[in-house]
């Protein structure tokens, strides 16, 4: 299939893409806060960012995969939506290609997303490496959650008295531990973190 990508430089490119997150994701809530507001994706085209991209076949947007800057050096990419139409057909591996590119050209060497279920095979092919975290908030403990891992060195961890996080590097899909969190603490949220050197 034949497709162009393009980089956003218009807030009415930004708003086409931003409408298909929406139509591909339709649980999406419309961000006005946070990292992935509109007005932050304003912000970093302004400042010439050229990581905002999609693909696109006759004027209809197809697929989009954002990234943004972090100020650790690496790039945090999403949102990440292709038509289901489409799909199958190499346009977000190419979106996330291109992406790359454009890291490496800015001296970026390392890429991160959060994955759903169904897109983590996608991006272990992509060549992503998978990690578990699993958040939470007291009377859990960071210690409470790092009990329950015996198999698996930690990435990273966060705790504000507030906000717990554990990052646990599994270096693949281990649905097994991910639903034993959500067994013996079932407020806790799980995700799989990918991430990329490149």
């Amino acid at each position: 299939m034949e497709f162009t990508i393009k980089n956003i430089t218009t807030e009415l490119d930004l708003d086409k893409a931003l409408a298909f997150n929406k139509r591909v994701f339709e649980n999406a809530p419309n961000a006005t806060e946070g990292e992935n507001a509109k007005s932050k994706w304003l912000e970093r085209m302004a400042s010439g960012s050229n990581l905002l991209l999609y693909a696109e076949v006759n004027n209809e947007v197809i697929g989009i995969v954002f990234g943004r800057t972090e100020a650790n050096g690496s790039i945090t990419v999403g949102p990440v939506a292709t038509d289901a139409r489409v799909r199958k057909k190499g346009i977000a591996r190419q979106l996330l290609y291109e992406l790359e590119k454009r890291a490496l050209a800015q001296n970026v060497h390392l890429l991160a997303l959060g994955s759903v279920e169904a897109a983590e095979g996608f991006y272990l092919k992509c060549g992503y490496t998978a990690s578990l975290l699993v958040q939470d908030n007291p009377p859990v403990t960071l210690d409470d959650l790092r009990r329950l891992n015996t198999s698996y060195p930690e990435a990273w961890c966060y705790d504000d008295g507030a906000d717990i996080r554990l990052c646990i590097f599994t270096n693949g899909i281990d649905r097994a531990l991910q639903h034993a969190y959500g067994k013996i603490f079932p407020n806790c949220s799980t995700q799989t973190l990918m991430s990329k050197f490149i």
